[in-house]
């Protein structure tokens, strides 16, 4: 029968395209249901390039962790004593002068005449020899007082410093002695009063420094600074000072 001759039937083939026009929105509608009640998916937008070519990423903020700060136990330090300062050994030229004691000897009582000085070299050493004879001042012939000592300069009664060639300097005074007799002002010692021996290495020159009132002054000049040792003679009165030098 032709649906044209009667509309109010529907024909099975209307139908069925209904029921599947149907079914198809009720799958949309389902689709859509499930879409809505499903995770949303983000889409993060693509970062930019910086202008070092590095992605900034916000640092996330956490919880503030408490930092145990290690505490170093105190250490005590042993006390530390300062090691002695070494003392050189006395050397040629390098002799400090307290390494040099001074040298004192005679008798107050004792009176003497200045008669000779000699210098020597002997193997060994350089010798200096003050010679003495009697006085006529009052008194016991005998070794006078006398004092050796490193010094820096000498004066004369003047006060003015007297040169004496050498780098290093002895004074050799004595008391109770002169070069002239107090008696008479003879001259006792008639040698020079500036002696620069030229067969000693060490001893470069002895000189008079101070002859007044029964006070003798010599200085004795050296190559380098040398402690000297004593001899004390008799008949005649001698005074001996050796200076070491090498062999």
């Amino acid at each position: 029968m032709n649906s044209t001759q009667h509309p109010g039937y529907v024909t099975i083939g209307a139908l069925i395209g209904r029921l599947l026009l149907y079914g198809a929105l009720l799958i949309a509608i389902a689709v859509v249901a499930v879409s809505a009640c499903g995770p949303e998916r983000v889409v993060l937008p693509r970062p930019s390039p910086s202008d070092s070519g590095q992605v900034t990423v916000s640092p996330t903020t956490a919880a503030p962790t408490p930092t145990r700060t290690a505490t170093a136990a105190p250490t005590t330090a042993a006390p530390t004593t300062p090691a002695p300062t070494p003392t050189a050994a006395a050397s040629p030229g390098s002799t400090p002068a307290s390494a040099c004691p001074e040298l004192t000897g005679g008798a107050p009582a004792n009176q003497a005449q200045l008669t000779a000085i000699r210098i020597a070299h002997n193997p060994g050493f350089d010798r200096l020899v003050f010679e003495f004879g009697p006085s006529t001042a009052p008194g016991v012939y005998g070794m006078p007082p006398y004092r050796i000592a490193v010094a820096t300069s000498l004066s004369g009664p003047s006060g003015q410093p007297v040169p004496i060639d050498g780098s290093a300097l002895f004074g050799v005074r004595f008391q109770n002695a002169s070069t002239v007799n107090p008696s008479t002002g003879a001259k006792t010692y008639t040698g020079a009063t500036s002696l620069k021996p030229t067969t000693t290495p060490l001893i470069k020159e002895v000189r008079l420094v101070e002859d007044f009132e029964r006070v003798m002054t010599w200085g004795v000049g050296l190559a380098r600074l040398q402690c000297p040792t004593l001899l004390a003679l008799s008949s005649p009165v001698r005074l001996v000072l050796d200076f070491p030098t090498p062999p």
